[in-house]
C-alpha cells in the first residue's frame, strides 16, 4: 500500500476555469517557485525529478492543459501557448520561455545528468523575462544555484522560504507535499 503514499495528483489548478481573473504574471511566477522547486529536488531527490522530468517530457510538445500532467507541465504549456489561452488571460509577448533550453535541462535532470551551472543559467533568463518577480523569488534563486555549498540549516531554511512563498497564493502543488518532507 506505499504507492499510494507516492501518487501525486495535479492539485494547483484542476480546470482551466480556476485560472479566470489570474494574470500572466501570476502563471509566470508560479513557473518560476516550480522550477525552483525542481531544482531543489534535483540536488536532494534525483530519483524524484527525474520521475517528474520523464513525466513531463513524454509530452514534449506542451500542446495543452492537461489534467492527467504535473502542474509543472501545465504551468510551462500556459506561458509557451499563451494565444491558445488569451480567453482566460490576457497574452504579454515579452513573457517567454527558452524553450530549447527548458527542454535540454528537463531530459538532464531526466537521465539524472543535472548541471546546475545551465540551469541556474536559465533560472537568471527566466528572471530577466518574468520581471517584476518578487525580491523574494530573485534571493531563492540566488540561494538555490548555490544549494550542494550550503549548510543543513540554511538549505532548510531556503526551503522552508520557498514552501511560504508557494503557499503565499493559498494554492499548493504537486512539489508542494514534497518539499515540506525534504530533511537535511
Amino acid at each position: 500500500m506505499e504507492f499510494l503514499q507516492e501518487l501525486n495528483e495535479s492539485r494547483m489548478y484542476r480546470r482551466l476555469k480556476q485560472l479566470e481573473g489570474k494574470t500572466i504574471n501570476d502563471i509566470a511566477e508560479r513557473l518560476f517557485e516550480h522550477l525552483l522547486a525542481l531544482q531543489v529536488l534535483a540536488y536532494v531527490k534525483p530519483s524524484v525529478a527525474s520521475m517528474f522530468a520523464n513525466k513531463i517530457m513524454s509530452q514534449q510538445q506542451f500542446d495543452g492543459f492537461r489534467t492527467s500532467m504535473p502542474d509543472l507541465f501545465n504551468l510551462i504549456s500556459l506561458i509557451l501557448k499563451q494565444e491558445q489561452y488569451s480567453h482566460i488571460y490576457e497574452p504579454d509577448s515579452s513573457i517567454g520561455l527558452p524553450e530549447l533550453r527548458l527542454r535540454r535541462n528537463l531530459r538532464a535532470i531526466g537521465s539524472k545528468n543535472f548541471d546546475n551551472n545551465d540551469y541556474s543559467q536559465m533560472m537568471l533568463m527566466l528572471q530577466r523575462r518574468f520581471s517584476p518577480l518578487p525580491n523574494q523569488l530573485i534571493t531563492l534563486r540566488r540561494h538555490i544555484s548555490n544549494f550542494s555549498q550550503l549548510d543543513p540549516g540554511k538549505k532548510r531554511s531556503v526551503v522552508t522560504r520557498l514552501l511560504l512563498q508557494m503557499r503565499e497564493k493559498g494554492q499548493q502543488s504537486d512539489f508542494y507535499q514534497l518539499l515540506a518532507k525534504l530533511n537535511f
